[in-house]
């Protein structure tokens, strides 16, 4: 026991490491609290002032002003609303469609399911640029042009990436489960409601946060 004591003893950091550990710790955390500082500061300053030289740390008379009137500038209230209403279709379109998918590349056997899955992935090497122009005519064809659509009904045809996550996730569930299942009467939907999803929470999570 002594022994193991003076062990411990001896690999406890002395007084002086451990206040140099801190005086590190809190030297980076005001170095990275530093931007957010000198935002909030040109917040409060008259445009002039932001780019002064020296630079003005906080300024003498905080215009709180600034803030009413980038608020009232143009109406955020709306941007805010649309960006909500854009970003919940497009995660509700993601989740439903590439759930269903990917159930089906994962546990539904048909023929040519593998040569579909590597067609879908194939298409991740193309980049956008080679896409943006043939949707925009797509698009301006439907009459979809400055309207939310272009943004939230694609999503409820699938995303590639998300397809080929969910259907890794949904591969690591034991088959067991789902043949219990089976033999209790369940169906298809019953299974991926009941066993797959909430077992895959951290996998939806995901795409749920990338989109």
């Amino acid at each position: 026991m002594k022994t193991d004591s003076r062990e411990s003893y001896i690999h406890q950091p002395k007084g002086w490491a451990k206040a140099l550990r801190y005086l590190l710790w809190i030297a980076l955390g005001v170095l990275f609290l530093l931007p957010v500082f000198w935002m909030v500061s040109s917040a409060l300053k008259p445009s002039y002032a932001i780019f002064a030289q020296p630079p003005v740390w906080w300024p003498a008379e905080p215009q709180w002003s600034n803030f009413k009137e980038a608020l009232t500038a143009l109406p955020f209230g709306r941007f805010a609303l649309n960006t909500l209403f854009i970003a919940g279709a497009t995660i509700l379109g993601h989740l439903l469609s590439c759930t269903l998918i990917a159930y089906g590349f994962a546990r539904l056997k048909a023929p040519g399911s593998g040569f579909f899955f590597l067609l879908m992935l194939s298409t991740l090497m193309l980049p956008y640029p080679v896409t943006m122009v043939p949707l925009f005519i797509l698009y301006s064809r439907l009459g979809w042009v400055n309207s939310f659509l272009p943004l939230i009904l694609p999503a409820f045809f699938g995303q590639p990436f998300y397809i080929f996550l969910l259907r890794q996730s949904f591969r690591q569930i034991p088959k067991d489960l789902e043949d219990a299942a089976v033999m209790d009467g369940a169906g298809t939907l019953q299974i991926l409601w009941h066993i797959i999803l909430p077992l895959t929470k951290p996998a939806l999570a995901t795409v749920a946060i990338f989109t």
